[in-house]
């Protein structure tokens, strides 16, 4: 069937809202459709039009089931740039949808990254951009949903802040349930999908985040190794085979049939491998190992969300360069990954949480948030800061932790003596200091060998 490319200035009908938009130009195409700017009552928006093979009835169907019930709830649902409305033109069969204009000049996507067309994220944004894409996904699933495209061409982030957007989100359906005309991007998909032994669902979600975090991570494909390199002819029955019938991750511990090759291609995904705390590189080494034919055993969002959450609370700067690192609590030093120096690290809050401890590195001008004290709770995100590292106004070099918060803060000092920490006040970082925050024990401590 040909397609027939929407005419500038053509008029669209956005059927829920009864309103009238106008073509202004054609601003990219995919597999499925292309995608307009438009001029809406609401300013200028963008509208996906499907090519005609894909503007099915049960396409309609879905997009008019997403429009209907709208995205996951609070800010892990606003990272998805969700159906607006089912949008229409007079005497065409085909259709499409209304979304949000995304800022391209602030969002890039992982290509544009690659070549070096927008800046790459630090480790502090590449932790916020895992983090928030395995917020975002694990909102969606506990509503019951399935993305079942997950994929690097879905996905833009600001490289600064780490702030994400999800995009395409016209496949999101019942989990099990929905029909779909897409079943993802096949150097995404679960084994068990290639093989056609399995329909889209959030198992194949999470197989499908797994890789997209590790082409963040790592900027390669977890299964990209010798096996890929010895075909001359990376086709569709190749793929089948790297990807779903016999994949092997190129870092398994114990099995190195899939060993990177030596080739100078490979260089980036080595060195970059080589720079993952080892929490992460085990995280990876379980989604690709154990979780590749077991989907049961796969590392689940909110394992992700809260290994990135605590491998940002770990960053701490090179006084030298500024490069961030990985803070080690086991050890008062570490090696710069960019200059080689050496950094003598700074204390660390230990969080004395019913689900388990957690730790914060106190560099100067760290922020402790609501998140710390009590994740999962309360109508915000987490993000509200409770609490800032200070320098001491008057002896340099010495610090404190200053109490944001509206409640009054408890502090016991080595020798045994208890103050209040109203509101404004701040504490000076000493060692084996304890703070209660809202009835959570914390504790100032310095990186010792003798520390978990």
């Amino acid at each position: 069937m040909v397609t027939i490319p929407l005419a500038v200035g053509q008029s669209l009908h956005a059927e829920q809202l009864g309103t009238t938009l106008h073509v202004i130009k054609k601003i990219g195409e995919g597999t499925q459709g292309e995608v307009y700017l438009v001029d809406s009552p609401a300013g200028y928006q963008t509208v996906k039009w499907y090519k005609p093979e894909q503007a099915t009835p049960d396409q309609r169907i879905a997009i008019s089931y997403l429009v209907r019930t709208g995205p996951p709830y609070g800010a892990a649902g606003k990272r998805f740039i969700w159906p607006l409305d089912l949008v229409t033109a007079v005497e065409i069969k085909q259709f499409g949808y209304l979304m949000a204009r995304i800022d391209t000049q602030r969002f890039a996507e992982l290509g544009e990254v690659w070549a070096h067309l927008k800046p790459v994220p630090g480790l502090t944004a590449l932790c916020e951009i895992s983090y928030q894409l395995a917020n975002s996904y694990r909102a969606l699933h506990l509503s019951g949903h399935c993305y079942r495209d997950i994929s690097a061409g879905n996905l833009m982030f600001d490289s600064k802040t780490g702030d994400v957007l999800i995009c395409d989100n016209d496949n999101v359906g019942i989990n099990r349930q929905s029909r779909c005309q897409v079943w993802g991007t096949m150097e995404y998909m679960a084994p068990e999908l290639i093989r056609g032994e399995s329909d889209p669902s959030t198992e194949t979600d999470l197989h499908a985040l797994a890789v997209l975090l590790f082409y963040v991570w790592i900027w390669h494909h977890p299964f990209h190794g010798r096996m890929e390199y010895q075909y001359h002819c990376w086709d569709i029955p190749a793929k089948k085979q790297v990807y779903g019938i016999s994949p092997v991750f190129v870092f398994d511990p114990d099995n190195p049939a899939n060993r990177l090759p030596g080739d100078p291609d490979y260089t980036v995904a080595r060195k970059r491998w080589d720079l993952c705390p080892p929490k992460l590189k085990a995280m990876f080494v379980r989604a690709f190992t154990e979780g590749l034919m077991n989907p049961g055993r796969r590392v689940t969002e909110g394992e992700w969300q809260n290994l990135f959450l605590s491998l940002k609370d770990r960053l701490v700067p090179c006084p030298h360069c500024r490069a961030e690192n990985f803070a080690d609590t086991a050890s008062p030093h570490i090696t710069c990954w960019h200059c080689h120096s050496g950094i003598s690290q700074p204390p660390f809050l230990l969080i004395h949480r019913p689900g388990g401890n957690s730790c914060l590195a106190l560099s100067p001008g760290t922020t402790l948030r609501s998140r710390h004290i009590a994740p999962g709770a309360g109508m915000d995100d987490g993000s509200q800061v409770i609490g800032r590292v200070v320098p001491h106004p008057s002896i340099p070099g010495a610090a404190g932790i200053r109490n944001l918060s509206d409640s009054t803060w408890q502090a016991v000092f080595p020798d045994g003596t208890t103050v209040d920490v109203p509101p404004g006040r701040a504490i000076p970082l000493n060692p084996k200091t304890s703070i209660t925050i809202d009835d959570i024990s914390c504790t100032i401590m310095t990186p010792s060998r003798e520390q978990p």
